[in-house]
């Protein structure tokens, strides 16, 4: 599931001397620092999650790479799903590595690196239905995680159609209710719900195929032009050397 690098991208990894040029001071201020402040949701299994109290997960393996490549402490901060865009643009943070997917309305707001991760809209159902096209969501009850993707995909496609859209601050509360029928399917990303489904014994639920691809990138202010050249860089290099595929084998090989 990993993404080769986009061409359309690429220009971005000529930045830095655009960005010196304009006086950008952002990859000198984290080196000076000698700490890369990220936030991070914590709540999106497999690529991130608390265990025994621990942030773990596949976004946490590739920040702590990414600090480690680039001589920097990592400092997490776990914030809610929704504010994370808002904690980006106030400085709270100097970057996301959260599993956030491009949409063009998020990219008016943040930056986008260069892809480390392809997946897309799909719906996660109950037994006994096949939701399988997006037109099968057609009189359904719907769960979504507030301010993602999928809310997004739900809503500007589909809220008239459906029965009802439930909202969710986090991923497993949407699943949670999915598995004891509080919702009839659950809109999110593919690997996503494959896995966490694969690990539920509960009941067996089903996956669709991905109705609406997405790309998966780190994120940084749109002015931060020469910190997002070095973060590219680095993911370039994990492309190349075959970090980010180990990574995919390690967390999504028994998605399911």
């Amino acid at each position: 599931m990993i993404l080769t690098r986009r061409a359309a991208l690429a220009t971005a990894l000529a930045a830095p001397s655009l960005a010196l040029a304009q006086g950008d001071d952002s990859l000198a201020k984290v080196r000076a620092a000698g700490v890369l402040k990220v936030g991070n949701g914590g709540a999106f299994p497999p690529f991130e999650f608390m265990q025994a109290g621990t942030l773990t997960g596949f976004d946490i393996e590739l920040g702590e790479e990414l600090g480690r490549r680039m001589g920097l402490r990592i400092e997490w901060q776990v914030i809610a799903f929704a504010g994370l865009i808002a904690a980006l643009t106030s400085g709270r943070v100097d970057t996301l590595i959260t599993a956030m997917t491009w949409t063009a309305d998020r990219a008016e707001r943040i930056a986008f690196s260069t892809p480390y991760y392809k997946t897309g809209i799909a719906a996660g159902y109950r037994p006994g239905l096949a939701i399988d096209r997006p037109e099968d969501l057609a009189g359904r009850i719907v769960g979504v995680q507030v301010g993602t993707s999928g809310e997004r995909y739900v809503r500007d496609n589909h809220a008239a159609a459906v029965k009802e859209i439930k909202v969710y601050n986090e991923f497993p509360l949407a699943l949670q209710d999915l598995v004891v029928g509080r919702v009839e399917c659950v809109v999110n990303t593919q690997p996503v719900l494959r896995w966490n489904i694969a690990r539920n014994s509960r009941v067996r639920l089903g996956v669709s195929p991905i109705w609406d691809a997405r790309d998966v990138g780190i994120n940084t202010r749109k002015a931060d032009a020469g910190l997002m050249a070095e973060i590219n860089r680095h993911l370039a290099a994990m492309q190349a050397d075959g970090f980010l595929a180990s990574l995919d084998a390690k967390w999504f090989a028994q998605a399911g």
